[in-house]
């Protein structure tokens, strides 16, 4: 009876592969990955149509120097779904669009925003110490946790008060996690904002020929990265949700990286090429770079 619950079992699961198709997907390049718009928040300010020839553009960095269909728009039935989400990320965005769309190309008003930008990089080091400092805590509580913990396990496991004071110490650190998560997003966002002024205060010191140094972002690397998409795959398909862009082009870019995921390529080390891991490329094309993982995922057929 056992054998044959088993095997009815393993039955199952292959009929549920082979209906979700997940298992025996097809080769990269062999057969046109079907795309659907999934859910669309209008907070965004864009219709549906001009996200629609965004993805056009998309398809078209990989389509047009390769000459292969690896994209269609199939809303009746998708291999992936395409999802915009509106949160604090492009708030973040939109708020700064405002700040810069009323700064003059003036020496003066680069002065104002050099003063937004160490206020904000002030405020951001002041944060990031009083993260600093929780983690540390919360790992020295986390350890004493733990070592409770291997005590009780290695006792006779009978007392109530011991058990129910580790029980309050769990809580308590659970506690402590969530006021971590909300700091690190706070320190998420700034750390956004100050890339986003940093960009306009440099554009702005070129315009004008000032002999300034460049200012850096916080952290080693320059640039937006494609956090603003994200893709991911599971036996259900395949989803890509959009979070961020500050522009058409930006949008296009971030939806080309992504559909270069959904096809199976990895992020590579050109900071001009569509896969790198930082929005810094200009263009809406794809690189050499680019061109040649393409060209080596599709030949591993």
């Amino acid at each position: 009876m056992v054998k044959v619950l088993t095997a009815l079992l393993i039955l199952g699961a292959i009929l549920l592969g082979w209906k979700n198709n997940w298992w025996m997907r097809p080769p990269p390049c062999t057969k046109p990955i079907s795309y659907a718009i999934g859910s669309f928040d209008r907070r965004f300010d864009i219709s549906q149509q001009r996200f629609l020839n965004a993805l056009a553009e998309a398809e078209a960095v990989w389509e047009k120097p390769s000459s292969k269909d690896l994209f269609a728009y199939a809303p009746e039935k998708a291999d992936i779904t395409i999802n915009l989400i509106y949160d604090y990320r492009q708030e973040a965005t939109e708020e700064l669009g405002q700040i810069e769309s009323g700064v003059k190309e003036t020496e003066a008003d680069y002065r104002a925003l050099e003063s937004a930008y160490l206020k904000l990089k002030s405020e951001y080091e002041g944060l990031k110490v009083v993260y600093d400092n929780e983690v540390a805590r919360f790992n020295e509580k986390s350890a004493v946790y733990e070592a409770h913990v291997k005590s009780w396990n290695e006792s006779n496991r009978t007392s109530k008060r011991d058990f129910e004071a580790l029980q309050s110490e769990q809580r308590a650190l659970e506690e402590e996690i969530s006021r971590i998560k909300v700091m690190e997003n706070e320190l998420n966002q700034k750390v956004r904002d100050l890339n986003s002024l940093v960009d306009r205060l440099n554009r702005l010191a070129k315009t004008l020929n000032l002999n300034v140094e460049q200012y850096n972002t916080i952290g080693a690397s320059r640039g937006e990265t494609f956090a603003g998409g994200i893709y991911s795959s599971g036996p259900d398909g395949g989803k890509i949700d959009i979070y961020e862009f500050s522009s058409h082009d930006k949008l296009t870019r971030i939806l080309a990286h992504e559909l270069g995921h959904a096809l199976g390529l990895e992020h590579i080390g050109d900071p001009q090429a569509i896969m790198y891991y930082l929005n810094e490329g200009e263009t809406g094309v794809a690189a050499k770079s680019d061109l040649a993982a393409l060209e080596t995922l599709c030949a591993a057929k």
